[in-house]
């Protein structure tokens, strides 16, 4: 099939050039047929000039001749190209009905290009508003940017001072690292935190007591304390052991001289020893106050002191009493008496410096018995307090406490040199981002300029844009109502060209007769050559046949037009013919592809076909084999049950409900919830504003909570009175939990169609409750429901709801995969209602049609009617 498209396209070429061909030679045949007329005519009056002269008819005889000559050769043309006109014609024929198919096609195009136009000038409206809305945001935002634009050189300042700010602060952190080491060292050890405690502790409840004068007494007294150096001690300490030297050197002496009177020496004796005893006990005395100082501990160091200086006191007493008693001796030798008198002599020196060693030392100690290594450290403390209170002291101890329990974060701080630096190095990374910020906004606000500019000029266009579009559905709406005329065109083309083929079928005819007839003409031209002897015969022969030439030329020249005519539409429709070659060449090779695709497919048919009447003669065998199987059964009276009833039925109830009005119950709840959304929408003023000037969004959650609230309310109370009517339900829970759902669904359904449409929006709802009292299957099965309500059955909240009642009351629609999907449900219609709900108060806000409502003037006709005036007061 591809290979014969080619030849039947370069048959309609060759036929579009005949038709060219032939419309030349029509031309050509026209002329001739004028000159054959002017001819005649010429011959007319050559005949009736006869008698003026041969010549003049033999000229007329030339032309003649000439006239046949260029008839013939119009006739040999008309005769070659009358074939491909009648091809031609035929094709054309074809095409006019193709067209007369393609202008139906055409004119269905136009009607649905008119409903789609339609439908893009219904949209022109919300484009515009779009548009609007779009340019008024565009200056929001360009207001916007350009105030960021405008903040962007004090970010940035603020962000160099936070840069600096932080150097300043890292540097800081720097020079306090070595105090802060030194406080986490501090506050890491708990032992010496808890000793300053305790100190502040006791200086708190020994500052009450402590007056200025006193203070000012201890601070006296403790710089006589600080005088008092090792050097004293050691003095004391010597001079103690040199009394006790001394005194043993006298009572080595008493022993190993003889004395004259054993009273006298006995009396010596035991003097020494009482001095020599008392100045050992005064050594060891001040031997514990020395220890006692070292150790630093004030109660001992006053106890030694006194000891010592009660040991002092008593060896100086001991030693007068042995100086007394050696003056009074007389019966030693001189020697003796020399040697020991000086020995007493000595005791006596070193005793007296004793005496003022421990005077001394007495005299400091009686002041304050303290250590002296702190006797510096308790002054500076003693004249600081004196200006300390209680509070101070307080706060001293409140503050050691929370050092020690934030030693921790001291110990951070001191180890947080490295994070402040990178917070220094972040801080200049902000400062730098900062500014390509700067940069990017102002960039933006460059952009929303333009952004800006554009959407106005597009918002400038839109009129155009409307017209345009307004224009377009004019011109398709003329476009379809010409569409029947069109058609109607196209069906007397079709007519036309079926005519002008039955007339070139004549017109063929007729060509072959002129064409067996120009061999005549040729001849009888030859013969009036030749015989211009026979002119006179001739000429009385043409005289009485020139009227037949005229009435044949006449007849010529009223064909010529026809066939001129008949041409022109050959050549046009010829050339619309060509012109469909492409589509008739692609829809050809689509046939050939769909054959091929048929061809290859042909052997699965086949197969298929084997396959079935095999299957066929199986399926017509096994019902043979199971009726002689059945035949073959004797019949008996179980053998008729089996086959009256080859089966048995079980009855076994799913779910159990005591009478009609329980299984009406889920219905009419349902109905109820609904009713009295509607009726609180009706009576509730939906649109009332409470503060004037307020804003949608307070609007919005102002009716959204009483609406949610009433809708709970309702929910709550009808089922619990239902139940409390005799309904028996098996899941109260879940009964009441479908109600609140399907009273909330209900409430915003109603609300939103109230808010949005006022009155008719009341009344779209009261639709909706008539669709669903039909659809939503409450009354009767959808099985014996209309088509109608079976198709919007699915989209009706109040289907949910009854099947919900129905598995909470009956326990029969599946266990809670039924309530799941009713709440799901219920959910999404009161979740969408809700959405639409909160733009739609938005536009009613922008239309400043806020607490405006027609409930007020269905409020007005409620009023008293004034019978003077027959209106409402």
């Amino acid at each position: 099939m591809k290979t014969s498209v080619k030849p039947l396209a370069t048959g309609i070429q060759q036929l579009n050039d005949g038709a060219a061909t032939l419309k030349a030679g029509l031309g050509t045949y026209t002329s001739g047929v004028k000159q054959y007329s002017a001819g005649v005519n010429k011959y007319t009056s050559g005949v009736g000039q006869y008698t003026s002269g041969v010549n003049k008819y033999t000229s007329g005889v030339g032309q003649y001749t000439k006239g046949v000559n260029q008839f013939t050769s119009g006739v040999s043309q008309l005769g070659t190209g009358m074939p491909k006109l009648l091809s031609g014609s035929k094709q054309l024929n074809t095409g006019a009905k193709s067209l007369k198919s393609g202008t139906y096609k055409y004119v269905d195009g136009v009607y649905t290009l008119n409903t789609g136009v339609k439908q893009l000038g219904s949209g022109v409206e919300p484009l515009a508003s779009g548009v609007s809305k779009l340019s008024s945001g565009s200056t929001t935002l360009s207001s916007g940017l350009k105030k960021l634009d405008n903040n962007s050189s004090q970010l940035t300042a603020g962000a160099q001072q936070l840069s600096g700010g932080l150097t300043q602060m890292q540097s800081l952190l720097t020079e306090l690292a070595p105090g802060l080491k030194t406080l986490s060292q501090l506050t890491s050890n708990p032992t010496k935190l808890t000793e300053l405690q305790t100190v502040l502790s006791e200086l708190q409840a020994t500052q009450g007591s402590l007056s200025a004068e006193k203070v000012k007494t201890i601070s006296t007294a403790l710089k006589e304390l600080d005088s008092l150096s090792a050097d004293d001690l050691s003095t004391l300490t010597s001079s103690t052991k040199d009394v006790g030297t001394d005194l043993a050197t006298i009572k080595a002496q008493q022993s190993s001289a003889s004395s004259s009177s054993s009273s006298s020496s006995d009396s010596s004796s035991d003097g020494a020893a009482a001095a020599s005893s008392a100045a050992s006990v005064a050594a060891e005395k001040a031997a514990a106050l020395s220890s006692a100082e070292v150790d630093g501990d004030s109660k001992k160091i006053s106890s030694a002191a006194a000891d010592v200086e009660t040991a002092v006191s008593e060896t100086q007493t001991k030693t007068k009493s042995l100086q007394n008693s050696t003056q009074n001796s007389g019966a030693q030798t001189t020697k003796e008496s020399a040697t020991a008198s000086d020995a007493v002599q000595d005791l006596i020196t070193h005793s007296t410096a004793l005496v003022e060693a421990m005077s001394a030392v007495s005299d400091k100690l009686q002041a304050l018995a303290t250590l002296q290594p702190y006797v510096g450290q308790l002054e500076t403390a003693l004249t600081q307090m004196s200006s300390i209170d209680s509070d101070d002291l307080t706060a001293m101890q409140g503050a050691l406490s929370t050092l020690q329990d934030e030693s921790s974060a001291i110990q951070s701080l001191g180890n947080s040199t490295q994070d402040v630096a990178a917070l220094v190095s972040g801080a200049s990374q902000l400062s730098t981002g900062l500014d390509t910020y700067t940069a990017g906004v102002s960039s933006a606000l460059s952009g929303s300029n333009q952004l800006t500019s554009g959407l106005s000029q597009l918002n400038a266009q839109v009129p155009t844009l409307t017209n345009g579009v307004t224009q377009i559905m004019n011109g398709t709406a003329k476009l379809a109502k010409n569409g029947s005329a069109l058609k109607s065109g196209s069906k007397q083309l079709a007519s036309g060209t079926s005519t002008l083929n039955n007339g070139l079928q004549t017109a063929a005819a007729g060509v072959n007769k002129l064409t067996a007839n120009t061999g005549k003409l040729t001849s009888a031209g030859n013969k009036l050559n030749s015989s211009t002897g026979q002119l006179t015969t001739a000429g009385h022969k043409l005289n009485s046949s020139t009227g037949q030439l005229t009435s044949a030329g006449n007849k010529l020249n009223q064909a010529a037009p026809q066939l001129t005519s008949g041409a022109s539409q050959l050549a046009s429709g010829t050339a619309e013919l060509n012109s469909k070659v492409p589509t008739l060449t692609s829809g050809v090779n689509q046939l050939a592809n769909g054959s091929a695709k048929l061809n290859n497919n042909s052997g699965k048919l086949n197969d298929g076909t084997n396959q079935l009447k095999n299957g066929t003669g199986k399926l017509a065998k096994s019902l043979q084999d199971g009726a002689d199987q059945v035949n073959a059964q004797p019949l008996t009276s179980k053998t008729a049950d089996m086959f009256a009833s080859p089966t048995k039925l079980n009855h076994k109830n799913y779910s159990y409900v005591p009478n009609y009005g329980n299984a009406l119950a889920p219905y009419v709840l349902s109905v109820a919830l609904y009713v009295g959304a509607l009726v609180f929408n009706f009576v509730f003023p939906i649109r009332k504003v409470s503060l004037a000037g307020g804003t949608a969004t307070g609007w919005f959650l102002s009716k959204l909570s009483i609406g949610a609230f009433e809708a709970l309310a309702m929910a709550v109370v009808e089922p619990l009175l239902m139940m409390l009517g005799g309904l028996s339900v098996d899941h109260p829970g879940q009964l009441i939990l479908v109600s609140i759902f399907f009273a909330e669904a209900s409430m915003f359904i109603v609300m939103f169609l109230s808010m949005l449409l006022d009155n008719p929006g009341r009344f779209v709802a009261m639709v909706l409750l008539m669709l669903q009292l039909g659809g939503s299957g409450g009354t009767f099965p959808m099985e014996v429901t209309n088509h109608f309500f079976n198709v919007v059955h699915p989209f009706l909240p109040m289907t949910y709801s009854i099947l919900g009642f129905r598995q909470a009351i009956t326990s029969g629609m599946g266990g809670g995969s039924m309530i799941g999907q009713a709440v799901l449900i219920l959910g999404a219609f009161a979740v969408i209602s809700i959405i639409c709900l909160y733009p739609t108060m938005q536009w009613l806000q922008k239309k400043h049609l806020m607490g405006v409502s027609q409930l007020d003037d269905n409020q007005k006709l409620q009023a008293v009617e004034d019978a003077h005036t027959n209106q409402h007061s």
